[in-house]
């Protein structure tokens, strides 16, 4: 009798155990997947980030260009 009763504690725990490492590899593999959305916004938004230094270094290049050409010779 105290066998059995071991041996149903025992499978209990094991059956609790099981869940609970069944639901972490569940939340492994959530976090993952996020993990993968978030490294592709962040290449994204790298992206962006560079088409706009490029965009605003032009602009800055422009706006030189036509200081110089407004500059007129102080004589």
């Amino acid at each position: 009798m105290a066998e059995e009763l071991f041996q149903d504690q025992e499978s209990e725990l094991l059956a609790q155990l099981e869940e609970r490492v069944v639901k972490a590899l569940e939340a492994v593999a959530a976090l993952k997947k996020e993990n993968a959305a978030l490294k592709k916004d962040v290449e994204r938004l790298e992206g962006e980030l560079n088409a706009n230094r490029s965009k605003s270094k032009q602009a800055a290049n422009r706006i030189s260009k036509l200081l110089e050409q407004m500059e007129l010779p102080s004589e």
